[in-house]
């Protein structure tokens, strides 16, 4: 009769299963946003690692992850490669190519100097993808990982070049020699033989601590080098013969009939027949020959009927990870700038749920914000709860003002307003749980889809002040509008792409009429004027500056591209500025400020609508783009 392993089984099964529902989900569940990296050891160990070094987590890894790659590394020390034997679903799936390729009599395991070589490839996939993690805390994997490329359908953070080559060498690779993937190319796989060698990893880590301790400058690349080279070399020389764990598998030679069934059981290729106890390295403890044996009593878990035990402790190791990874929360990035006696003498504020708060890109890009504040000492973000903690001079601030830096007011267009439309009426309302520049995003798309509302603007408050704007006559009820800044779910399209929110938003008051302004009262509510000088602008007076202006028309829809035009501009040194304005009647007209010594009008006139722009880069590049403004009347010029 043939025998299942089925505890192993059951993890590989339910491990699809749920890969599987969570895919259905994405295509088919509005609102559905899965986190396909929230229980990845892998990602954990490299998020600590930058960590340690960069005093930042990678990407958008939390305290979860870490502590699934700490129960990874305590699983390996102290028991074999449960992951690896029981989870992995590129494990999975290579096993089961393999088996295919049994069927097909064309799989065969590689052994001698081919294997050795093959095997040092996984070695140097580590000491890259670590490389480069822990120098820009972007998880480097994320680039070529057959699993991450998969489940996130190749996304931006994807190279598919790289994910494609991966995701052949799996299916291809595992059809023709044994594992191809988990044992030549997995740097997860090559990690997990380092940390089976505990004792040199110890002794190299300790000794790289010491040396940072004693004041010596080095750099983390040569421990990480240490630990590849030294896990390769011990990987090739005690392959058969690595120090067995506290659990390992025992062979009873009185009882054993020699059949070798354990042995073509096994996916490893392990030669479990010729072994009273089981030392390989590649040994993943997956129990597959012990289901295998027709031998009571003959193979065992440390002479001991406990052929459940890896699974069970598999189960516990899991449930520890996520519970403890729960307790705490380590931040993605903890950087301070102010002196010793600043950051001693300062207070903390904490704010938590920021939407734009997602990533070690968004963390950093907000530290940089806030480092430009003076009486801002410094800043520790939390991505997994969204929360901020800033640390501040209270001589300078306190709790209400750091809340007021922190907010970002909004004006937003649903819908332009037709021309016909001679007033405009609005709701103002006090909304809980809104508060970020995401939240002015997700409102512009709730109201688009839900309302006539054509704008809306935000005020800082306890909670938020939202001011909604309608055509006269076209306005939504206080009721109706309330429901619709109370949908729970949203879905919305950028750039051919859709993307899922869960919203939270609770109106806590708004009046039960609208009031009533002019259109030229709604364009003055709703403007948004531009500047932007340039070429020694403050170096000039007042006496020698003209400004030639122009009626702004239909470029007034170009405004996400007016840097090109500004770009363009800062090519005739005599241009020194450009902005944007209304005049009294409401029409909106392109003000450029210029030397009239050096240039003139026409010259403007002429450059404004030449065919292509001329722009700079911050890197120093130059290019052109073609020109989609339009000024078809010329200006006049006027002292400034």
């Amino acid at each position: 009769m043939k025998r299942q392993n089925w505890y192993k089984l059951f993890y590989q099964f339910a491990i699809i299963i749920v890969l599987a529902i969570t895919g259905f989900r994405l295509l088919f569940s509005k609102g559905f946003t899965p986190d396909f990296e929230a229980y990845c050891p892998f990602g954990g160990i490299q998020a600590l690692g930058s960590y340690l070094t960069m005093d930042s987590l990678s990407c958008s890894m939390t305290s979860m992850q870490i502590m699934m790659g700490v129960v990874l590394f305590i699983g390996i020390v102290l028991f074999s490669r449960l992951f690896c034997g029981y989870i992995c679903p590129l494990g999975t799936i290579g096993e089961w190519i393999g088996k295919l390729g049994d069927k097909l009599k064309i799989r065969f395991t590689p052994s001698g100097v081919v294997d050795y070589a093959l095997r040092f490839l996984k070695y140097a996939l580590l000491f890259i993808t670590f490389y480069y993690t822990l120098q820009s805390s972007e998880l480097f994997c994320k680039k070529f990982d057959p699993y991450y490329a998969t489940v996130s359908g190749f996304n931006s953070d994807v190279v598919v070049l790289w994910a494609s080559l991966a995701i052949v060498a799996l299916i291809v690779g595992s059809l023709f020699l044994r594992l191809f993937w988990c044992r030549y190319l997995c740097p997860l796989g090559a990690l997990s033989n380092i940390f089976r060698f505990a004792y040199w990893f110890a002794g190299i880590m300790g000794v790289y601590i010491i040396l940072i301790v004693a004041g010596v400058k080095l750099s983390y690349v040569y421990p990480l080098a240490a630990l590849a080279v030294a896990g390769y070399v011990l990987e090739i020389v005690r392959m058969k013969k690595v120090s067995p764990s506290l659990v390992h598998i025992t062979r009873n030679a009185d009882t054993c009939i020699s059949c070798g069934l354990c042995s073509s059981k096994c996916p490893q290729g392990i030669d479990v027949a010729s072994m009273e106890v089981v030392k390989h390295v590649d040994c993943t403890l997956c129990g597959d020959c012990l289901h295998e044996c027709p031998e009571k009593d003959t193979l065992q878990i440390n002479r001991k009927s406990m052929n459940w035990l890896p699974a069970v402790v598999l189960a516990v190791l899991i449930a520890a990870g996520i519970i403890m990874g729960s307790f705490f929360e380590v931040p993605t990035i903890d950087v301070k700038w102010g002196t010793d006696e600043q950051i001693a003498n300062a207070e903390v504020y904490s704010q938590s749920g920021l939407k734009n708060i997602k990533c070690f890109g968004s963390s950093t890009s907000f530290a940089n914000q806030m480092r430009k504040v003076e009486g801002i000492y410094g800043v520790a973000t939390f991505v997994g709860s969204h929360t901020v903690k800033i640390y501040y001079d209270p001589a300078v601030f306190d709790a209400d003002k750091i809340q007021r830096l922190i907010f970002v007011p909004e004006k937003r267009v649903v819908t332009p307003i037709t021309k016909e439309v001679d007033s405009v009426v609005f709701y103002t309302l006090r909304v809980d749980q809104f508060f970020d520049p995401l939240d002015a995003t997700y409102m512009q798309h709730l109201l688009s889809q839900k309302s006539h509302a054509c704008g809306f603007q935000t005020e800082f408050g306890c909670p938020v002040m939202i001011r909604i704007y309608f055509p006269a006559g076209k306005e939504n009820s206080a009721a109706e509008l309330t429901d619709v800044i109370e949908t729970k779910n949203l879905s919305f399209v950028v750039n051919n792409n859709e993307f899922f929110a869960k919203l939270k938003y609770k109106v806590i008051e708004i009046n039960d009429k609208p009031e009533v302004i002019s259109r030229y009262d709604y364009a003055k509510a709703m403007y948004l004027p531009y500047s932007n000088r340039f070429n020694d602008f403050a170096n000039y007076t007042p006496d020698v500056v003209s400004e030639y202006i122009l009626d702004m028309g239909k470029n007034t829809s170009l405004r996400n591209r007016f840097s090109y035009l500004v770009s363009h501009l800062s090519n005739d040194k005599g241009v020194i500025g450009f902005e944007s304005l209304l005049d009294s009647t409401g029409v909106e007209k392109a003000v450029i400020s210029f030397v009239d010594t050096v240039t003139d009008g026409g010259k403007i006139y002429s450059a404004i609508n030449a065919d292509t722009l001329l722009i700079h880069y911050s890197d120093g590049r130059t290019g052109k783009v073609a020109n989609t403004f339009a000024f078809p009347e010329n200006g006049t010029e006027k002292k400034k």
